[in-house]
């Protein structure tokens, strides 16, 4: 079972809901702003209108009043006309006690209003006041109410200065006369004013029951216990509300709208960060990976499933010896197919030639590399160069043989030497004493020289065993070089090998065991002289650098097989009829002596070059 893979964008969702949800608080304050806002408006028109509407009517009874001397009935035709306005509900006039005066609709005159407003802060009519109230069908009414002053107040020049008094209502209700205090002729009594203003007709006396003239004349006393008059305009709010529905919706709408636009840029910002921040942090992580995979200490190859090379780091150039693009070596080609086959990964370790003609040893870790669908869509190569680990397993091994070969070689060559020196002694005893016999003297000489034969044998036996001192002292490398070909040139010309030397002319002189040195170019040359029966090119190449003396000795001969690579030092092991097996093992040990390296490249048919690295010594003796 996979796993389910994650998917984050570095933001946490609860700040983003927590965003939103502001947001939507600031929206929902704004929408309900705007709201009370408009409502505030539709009050304070609904308020204006009905002002000038009462307004209107009172300036009208006023007039009416002083120009035709109105009574109640006057007042009652102009509130019904007045109450035909658009939007105007009712008009009315009540008494503080709720009876109503005059009304828009003349059935409800005499009744009494159930929703009294509160008579006492009405004031002396100059305010005005609003209110909703709801209708029994469930509607709101506006209503728009204050004291009915229809009796202005006014002035007119006096003694005094430029304004006289003030008259109020009941300044110009005592221009009038009740009925009781006049004549029954009807004449009018005299009032200031102009002339033609002097006389009032009878027309206009306060009729008992006449509530307007009350405002205007001198009212019985049945009249001025009634409190004050209060005017009531009642107006329709069904536009009202229908607008607010209207508004409500345009701003619900117009905030949803804002809110969506805002909620998107908001998360679209979370998104944008998130993203650069996930780029950011991807970008140092492919940058850290880079740098991992660039600075690892083991070769990396990546290929796909055509096995091209899709991906490799500088390691993996190092080991292959590649200098541009690597190419896959078979031996990975072959992995690649044993993967795809069981589909799992494998290690191996490998040996194959190098690019330099050497053998590499890898330690190899290879992988298929899954895709989301946990198919292989690649192969991943992981490998270490053991080459040098390798060898030098391989040298402590051959230390370990050549140490315990070297004890038996001990105690065989002295068990062996002594008959010998018998065998050598009555040999030549019989050789003396048979020199007639022509057939005995030649058996006795053959005795002697496998006796003498067998001896050399046991004397490198017992050098190879016991330790020699190194003697160390300064020499001039080329005239040790000239000496040591001194002594095998009858071989180079007997078989036709040519040489060539490299050794620079500001050669210096050198502290080491010329002795040691000689004897290890000497074997070095009788294998590669050994090496090129059809003639060839002996090459001898030697440098100096930090201390150390570095040789090179090559051969175009046939070269060793890579099966014999791991043998050729070890004791007694040849592929010559002839040979002992000692040479290379000889050459190793003298080398191991001095504290000196030895490495070998070797292509079969093609030749080989022994790499010699020796350090240089001090003057003296050394165990």
């Amino acid at each position: 079972m996979t796993e389910p893979k994650k998917r984050t964008t570095g933001i946490s969702p609860f700040i983003i809901m927590g965003a939103i949800l502001v947001l939507m608080s600031i929206f929902m304050l704004m929408a309900m702003d705007n709201i009370k806002e408009h409502d505030a408006r539709i009050v304070e028109k609904l308020t204006a209108k009905g002002t000038f509407l009462i307004r209107a009517f009172e300036a009208g009874t006023r007039t009416g009043m002083m120009t035709m001397r109105w009574r109640a009935a006057r007042v009652q035709n102009l509130l019904t006309e007045t109450a035909f306005q658009p939007e105007v509900k009712y008009l009315m006039i009540i008494t503080g006690d709720g009876k109503i005066l005059a009304h828009s609709d003349p059935e409800k005159i005499g009744t009494f209003y159930g929703k009294m407003p509160d008579v006492d802060p009405l004031g002396d009519g100059t305010a005005i006041f609003h209110r909703e109230v709801f209708s029994g069908e469930g509607d709101k009414t506006f209503e728009v109410f204050k004291v009915f002053t229809p009796a202005k107040r006014f002035h007119r020049p006096g003694p005094g200065g430029r304004m006289g008094r003030r008259r109020t209502a009941g300044a110009v209700q005592g221009l009038f006369l009740t009925r009781e205090s006049q004549p029954e002729t009807g004449t009018a009594p005299e009032i200031p004013g102009p002339a033609s203003s002097k006389k009032v007709h009878a027309s206009h006396q306060p009729a008992e029951g006449d509530w307007f003239s009350s405002h205007f004349s001198r009212c019985p006393e049945q009249c001025r216990d009634s409190g004050p008059q209060i005017i009531i305009a009642g107006l329709d709010m069904t536009g009202a509300a229908s607008g607010k529905r209207a508004y409500i919706n345009h701003v619900i709408i117009n905030g949803a709208v804002l809110f969506l636009m805002a909620s998107a840029g908001i998360v679209g910002l979370f998104m944008l960060q998130g993203y650069r921040s996930t780029r950011s942090s991807l970008s140092r992580v492919m940058a850290f990976s880079n740098r991992l995979v660039e600075t690892m200490p083991a070769g990396l190859i990546a290929v796909d499933l055509n096995l091209e090379i899709t991906s490799w780091n500088r390691e993996a150039m190092v080991i292959l010896g590649e200098k541009d693009k690597p190419v896959l070596p078979v031996a990975l080609v072959e992995m690649a197919a044993i993967m795809e086959e069981k589909n799992q990964k494998i290690s191996r370790e490998l040996a194959f030639p190098s690019l330099s003609g050497g053998s590499l040893v890898l330690d190899v870790v290879a992988s298929p590399i899954r895709d989301d669908g946990q198919g292989a869509s690649g192969y991943l190569f992981l490998f270490r160069d053991l080459t040098e680990l390798t060898a030098l397993k391989q040298e402590v091994e051959r230390s370990r043989r050549l140490a315990a070969v070297g004890k038996l070689a001990a105690g065989v060559a002295h068990e062996i030497r002594n008959p010998l020196s018998s065998i050598k002694g009555f040999a030549t005893y019989f050789r003396e004493r048979y020199k007639g016999v022509a057939e005995d003297r030649e058996t006795a000489d053959i005795m002697i020289h496998e006796v003498e034969r067998l001896n050399r044998a046991i004397t490198q036996l017992l050098e190879f065993a016991k330790p020699v001192p190194v003697v160390a002292r300064k020499v001039d490398v080329k005239d040790l070089v000239a000496h040591s070909l001194k002594l095998v040139e009858n071989d180079l010309a007997a078989r036709g090998i040519g040489v060539e030397k490299t050794i620079p002319r500001d050669q210096k002189e050198v502290t080491i065991d010329p002795d040691r040195l000689n004897q290890i170019l000497l074997n070095l040359y009788l294998n590669a002289i050994q090496a090129m029966d059809n003639g060839g090119t002996l090459g001898v190449k030697v440098t100096t650098e930090k201390g150390c003396l570095f040789v090179e000795v090559s051969d175009t001969g046939s070269g060793i097989a890579v099966s014999d690579m791991e043998k050729i030092f070890d004791p007694y092991y040849t592929t010559r009829a002839r040979g002992t097996g000692l040479g290379l093992a000889m050459v190793h040990r003298n080398l191991e002596t001095m504290g000196a390296d030895i490495r070998v490249e070797s292509r079969e048919g093609h030749g080989t070059t022994f790499f010699l690295k020796i350090p240089c010594l001090d003057t003296g003796e050394t165990e």
